[in-house]
């Protein structure tokens, strides 16, 4: 890329998965660039105690030198003075670009309005605007369902059609866990685990999401692990944020082991868990994605309320269950069709795509022994 920038503002908002499907643009901007100073623009829900923000994914140093975060659903009595503060923040940083890094499903009025905003705030050059408005995806999907390219490689895509170099980094080394994070997430894994079962084949579970339109079934996972822990002598950790103990609490109660870290590890740190697990069973939220970013093979179970390929899991290697409905693409947090999609995964061919990741895991030698763990 011939553009030579150095003051630039990376602009993406979402949640904790909206933000790992970007890590991969996030560094190839950063290797673009590697002298500039790079801002990254995202918000926050000050109404949702559940909401992930960038800040609390991302490394402090290393990847963006420094963050502006706004608030968004806020009342329209707030928006006009939260605007103009983020007016000021923006103008201070004197950008010489922006990267638009915003999700597919978005209007052009939307679009039109950021640029607007943007230009009022000082900014003069921005990239992938253009590339955005040609590849908007409906935000409502006539069946059947096209699939379509990952949130991670279309963000790739549109880097590389502004002429920048798109090499994928090592998933191990994307989240620059500290020393601390990684002896906390490891840290966890000892101490809850006997020293009976030290050298068990550890694997998470994430049987929640933000929306209950994409959870499988309580009983059907456990089904899956019971068989996991009869077959391979399994350990199941349970992750996910605090709404999702009570459910951990209960599986763990049936399979008479296992550990929950839902609600009690925090995120980076859940990261650094995550990388000593053997493959991650779960529905289709971010800690799938946490997960993925660290190397970890995943097992997905995804509702067909999106896109086919749209969120799955960046890397490879990992095992995708979706069926397709009458009613796919509906886009809705709570179904409406008495989650026929999710009814249609049956827990055997769940069973054998996990039992597939650990016996090649096994044969390759991947596998940590617990004892490992406990010496750290």
């Amino acid at each position: 890329m011939s553009v030579q920038l150095k003051r630039i503002i990376v602009f993406r908002i979402g949640h904790l998965g909206d933000t790992l499907v970007a890590l991969s643009a996030f560094w190839a901007i950063r290797s673009q660039y590697p002298d500039a100073h790079i801002t990254l623009l995202s918000n926050s829900d000050p109404k949702n105690p559940h909401y992930v923000s960038a800040a609390n994914v991302l490394p402090k140093e290393g990847l963006f030198d420094s963050w502006i975060t706004y608030p968004s659903g806020i009342s329209k009595f707030k928006q006009p003075l939260e605007m103009l503060r983020l007016v000021l923040q923006i103008r201070r940083l004197k950008p010489c670009g922006l990267f638009y890094l915003m999700p597919r499903i978005r209007s052009n009025y939307q679009i039109d309005r950021d640029v607007r905003f943007f230009k009022f705030a000082g900014v003069q050059r921005m990239f992938g605007v253009n590339f955005l408005r040609k590849n908007l995806l409906p935000a409502h999907s006539l069946t059947p369902v096209t699939d379509v390219e990952s949130e991670s490689d279309f963000f790739l895509s549109l880097l590389a059609r502004e002429g920048m170099e798109v090499a994928e980094r090592d998933r191990q080394d994307s989240l620059l866990l500290s020393h601390d994070e990684i002896a906390r997430g490891s840290g966890f894994l000892s101490k809850s685990t006997s020293p009976d079962l030290a050298d068990s084949l550890k694997i998470a579970i994430a049987p929640g999401s933000k929306w209950e339109s994409k959870v499988w079934d309580e009983g059907k996972y456990a089904v899956v692990v019971e068989k996991l822990v009869e077959e391979f002598n399994v350990f199941p950790i349970i992750f996910g944020g605090s709404e999702d103990k009570e459910k951990g609490d209960r599986l763990i109660d049936r399979w008479k082991r296992g550990a929950n870290a839902a609600g009690v590890l925090g995120i980076r740190e859940a990261a650094a868990a995550l990388e000593h697990c053997h493959l991650y069973l779960g529905n289709d939220t971010g800690t799938m994605h946490l997960a993925a970013a660290v190397g970890t093979k995943c097992v997905s179970i995804f509702a067909a309320v999106d896109y086919p390929g749209r969120w799955y899991p960046a890397g490879g290697g990992h095992h995708i269950f979706r069926r397709s409905v009458e009613c796919e693409g509906c886009q809705s947090a709570n179904c409406f069709n008495k989650k026929l999609c999710l009814e249609l995964i049956d827990p055997e061919e769940v069973f054998t795509a996990c039992a597939s990741i650990l016996t090649s895991e096994r044969r390759s030698g991947h596998f940590r022994s617990g004892t490992e763990l406990f010496a750290q």
